[in-house]
Order: C-alpha cells, then structure tokens, then sequence
C-alpha cells in the first residue's frame, strides 16, 4: 500500500503503541493524540522516521473545540487523514445497578461516546473522500452481553458500537469502511489476555485493502478461552 495518513487516538494507552509501531512500519505517517505530551514524543521517537514523519498532538478529546480543528491541523503537516483509529476509551464498574452514580455515567459516556461521536463526526468528510478510507473503533463482548455491576460501562460500549456501525451504513456506498474491534482484556499476564500485537495485526487487516468487503461488522479478537 502506498504510505497513508493515519491518526490514532489513545495513542499513548494499552494498545495505541503495538498499532502505532504496526502502521509506522509500513511507512504511514502517523499523527498520534493522547493527553500526555511526554509521553507522545517518546513513542514519536521510537517510530521508523520519528518526529520527521511523525506528528504529536497533546489533546483531550472531551475539547469539541480542539477536536474539529483537527483535521486541519493535521492536513497542514502530513496531508489529509485516509485512516482514523480510536483506540482511546475508560473503563469503571463495580456497582450495583442501583448503586450506580450518575458521575459514572456521565465519565463513561464521555470519555467512550462523546469523544468516538466527536472525532469521528470531525474526520468523516476526509474519510469519505480519500481512496481506501478506513474507521476503526474499540469495543468489547461485554457490550451485547453485560456481566452483573458494569452497566454504564457495557451500555457506554454499545453505544460506541452503535454509532460506528450507523457511520458504515453512510459510507456503504464509497471506498471507506467502518468497522469495531472486540477486545476482552488487554495483556499477556493470562492465557485468555490478547496481546496488543494480536489487536494492531487485527486493526492492521481492517485497513488493507484485502477487507475492503468488511464494513459494519463487530470483529471479536478474543478467541482464547
């Protein structure tokens, strides 16, 4: 594939450096956001090309305001945006139904839907527009089927879910495509854990041109038992 820009979110998080490595590799140019701008420029470093290929961007993605200048921001320094994925998300539980505080909600709800609604919305038109355009969001089994004490977390998943996969219905008649990675738990301390390498080879693959026919599916990368 010739090189593309890519941005991901989170990038800083569990996953964001395994997929940053994975894209990097092929030559994409990478635009990654996270909050922590130290932290940014050390992943920056360790990529093929660094800072030269590389763009840092220090965002909270809760700033509707920094969030829709984004794209331009971007455009200015690597070209317009081919590739989005939001790997950023929050989890909590532990509460009774019942028991739930309404500053849970409202956390998850933002950190998990608000910024997917928020970025997505801002880099759908180059999406759209580019050749092999490619969304790519996070989510977990835990969302269609709920374990007992993690509502706001299971519902703020669906939700996510939802929205990408009403995006892949829009973009049904271009190039792009729209599509939500299933993950479990992210690690390698347990048999079951899937590895962030086995995440970005998977979101890697939604990206080729080879899954061009895949738009609008929940792909679960949870097979160990």
């Amino acid at each position: 594939m010739d090189p593309r820009v890519v941005v991901v979110t989170g990038a800083t998080g569990k996953l964001g450096p395994a997929v940053a490595h994975r894209f990097a590799a092929d030559g994409d140019r990478l635009a990654l956001i996270a909050r922590d701008r130290l932290m940014l420029d050390g992943l920056v470093s360790s990529l093929p090309g660094g800072a030269d290929r590389h763009l840092a961007v220090d965002l909270d993605l809760l700033d509707p305001v920094g969030v829709a200048a984004l794209p331009a921001r971007i455009e200015a320094t690597l070209g317009p945006t081919a590739v989005l994925l939001h790997l950023m998300g929050a989890y909590s539980g532990g509460h009774p139904f019942e028991q739930s505080p309404d500053e849970e909600w409202t956390s998850l709800l933002d950190d998990n839907l608000w910024s997917t609604v928020r970025i997505v919305r801002a880099f759908l038109p180059a999406i759209r527009a580019s050749t092999g355009g490619r969304i790519v969001t996070i989510s977990t089994p835990l969302a269609s089927a709920p374990v007992v004490e993690i509502a706001a977390y299971a519902a703020s998943k669906a939700a996510v879910e939802a929205a990408t996969i009403s995006v892949a219905r829009e973009l049904a008649d271009t190039n792009a495509t729209a599509n939500v990675v299933l993950v479990r738990t992210i690690g390698d301390a347990k048999r079951s854990h899937t590895r962030p390498a086995e995440v970005a080879e998977a979101i890697h693959w939604l990206c080729s041109p080879e899954a061009a026919a895949v738009n609008g599916q929940r792909i679960p990368v949870v097979g160990r038992g």
